[in-house]
């Protein structure tokens, strides 16, 4: 079987359930828009035929835990990389990131690539950045990776629900442009593809190579 698909572990119900109206989860979708904006589709394919593996934030960084959790998706003989993905709230995502590579580091040699995002604050705060393209004249004036709750600020002006929203609220440009975090997302693709055209396996950041800048 060809190792093409890209799993995922992630922290919150709205990435990972299935939405209310049918169709993916969110992270599937992201990262279907992240292999179509990248041109990966001839060699990666999100995975779709199970909920991804979901986690609690404390559970990621409990000895053990997110070990047993990669360890899980070897059986998955499709499994060409895996999508590490958390909201790293007040913690900073360079921390808490190379806390978690310099574990997988330390794991037997896996069959399949690694990549570790944390999105700063939530998740909803990629939706923040491109509000105007989500909806359409409203744009949120204030830095949206600085923005505590932006779930609850979402859910307050446009009833917001993450199991129902999170799949058609993911847009590329705009959150590429003004939020890090997702630039560190799509960067990490752009390398994991780059990777697979060269049938090399990796596991992302390379700390010795990048740096997250706190604004």
């Amino acid at each position: 079987m060809s190792r093409n698909k890209i799993y995922a572990i992630v922290e919150g119900q709205g990435e990972a359930n299935q939405p209310l109206g049918g169709g993916q989860p969110a992270v599937v979708v992201l990262i279907g828009k992240l292999l179509t904006e990248l041109s990966g589709w001839d060699l990666l394919y999100p995975a779709e035929r199970r909920p991804p593996f979901r986690m609690s934030y404390g559970n990621f960084f409990k000895e053990g835990k997110l070990e047993n959790a990669i360890k899980y998706h070897q059986k998955f003989e499709d499994c060409a990389a895996l999508l590490i993905l958390l909201d790293m709230d007040d913690d900073c995502p360079a921390d808490k990131a190379r806390e978690l590579v310099e574990r997988i580091n330390r794991m037997e040699a896996l069959p399949f690539s690694v990549v570790v995002v944390g999105a700063k604050r939530e998740y909803e705060s990629w939706f923040l950045a491109s509000l105007e393209t989500i909806h359409s004249g409203r744009i949120y004036d204030g830095e949206s990776e600085s923005r505590r709750d932006a779930k609850g600020w979402l859910r307050k002006n446009f009833k917001y629900k993450p199991t129902r929203h999170q799949a058609e609220y993911t847009r590329m440009a705009l959150a590429c442009e003004r939020s890090r975090s997702f630039r560190r997302l799509y960067h990490a693709f752009q390398e994991l593809i780059d990777a697979a055209r060269q049938g090399q396996i990796i596991i992302t950041p390379h700390f010795s190579t990048w740096t997250y800048v706190v604004g």
